[in-house]
């Protein structure tokens, strides 16, 4: 199942009461967003099913629709399934409801992003400062991107995502993202996921597939001892030279480290793997590398 690459999660806790949810859905859809969450706690939780169907009935194919947390009511109208990080685990999951339902995950750490085979997609985060987490530090670029790293299928960056900020977390991994705020309480739902629709769009534009498809460099690729010039650069606060035309996989490569075993800040921009073979240092760069807990 091809993941959603602009969900809104709808709440009907984080909207004016009396809002129009099935409305709103339907027109965050038109602007653009391929996947909806429906998210409902305490009262809400009873006018759940009918929500679902509701939103279900306005949006129709055009979107993928997942019931947050509760699979008997996803499962009743063959709607996806989205899963807090605890409770049934994404294999779980997968074995009840067959190969075909949309299923999603919640996840705040790399090593739950490595145990979520099964899942079509991840939501992690929060990223950025958030109104949904006051008080609780966000996970930030590089925590973001430590998930994306290790995790078996695309990852979607959730907390404090705006237009301005796809781009950032498209650099770190993200495969898409995630909102609530940013739509659901804009004046103009449909104008607002178009504009980060586009965003998203541009961000995403050239970059690779998730990581776990991503080929390998031809084989003429420099390697580490190729040539005979070298360049200075820095790694983790230490200098270190290369040679003349060496690739960012070159350097991992010469340090015993795969592509799936690194995430690469190169001057204080992180590199997404898929671009390890083709980004050619030069002199001056300001590398930090981080290894990668769980692979990708």
């Amino acid at each position: 199942m091809p993941a959603p690459r602009l969900v809104l999660v709808l709440d009907p806790d984080r909207v004016p009461a009396g809002s129009d949810l099935p409305g709103l859905a339907a027109r965050a859809v038109a602007g653009g967003v391929d996947g909806v969450i429906l998210r409902a706690r305490g009262e809400s939780l009873a006018a759940l099913p009918d929500l679902a169907a509701s939103v279900q009935d306005r949006i129709g194919p055009n979107a993928m629709l997942l019931v947050n947390g509760d699979p008997e009511t996803a499962i009743r109208l063959g709607l996806g399934v989205h899963l807090p990080e605890h409770g049934a685990s994404a294999a779980e999951m997968r074995a009840r409801l067959g190969p075909h339902a949309p299923l999603g995950r919640s996840v705040h750490s790399a090593a739950a992003a490595a145990d979520s085979a099964g899942a079509d997609y991840l939501l992690a985060g929060h990223v950025f400062p958030s109104n949904s987490h006051p008080g609780q530090p966000p996970l930030g670029l590089r925590g973001f991107a430590a998930i994306a790293a290790a995790a078996p299928c695309p990852v979607l960056a959730i907390g404090g995502i705006t237009a301005d900020r796809v781009a950032e977390a498209a650099m770190a991994g993200a495969a898409g993202v995630a909102m609530i705020d940013a739509i659901a309480a804009a004046e103009d739902p449909e104008t607002a996921a178009r504009i980060i629709a586009a965003a998203l769009a541009r961000a995403l534009a050239g970059h690779a597939p998730h990581p776990s498809t991503a080929t390998h460099a031809p084989e003429d690729s420099p390697t580490m001892t190729a040539g005979t010039e070298t360049l200075q650069i820095t790694v983790n606060g230490k200098p270190q030279t290369v040679p003349a035309g060496a690739t960012i996989r070159d350097f991992l490569s010469s340090k015993k480290l795969s592509d799936s075993m690194a995430i690469v800040e190169r001057n204080g921009v992180i590199i997404p793997r898929p671009a390890y073979p083709a980004t050619a240092l030069e002199a001056g760069d300001v590398l930090e590398v981080v290894h990668a807990v769980g692979g990708g």
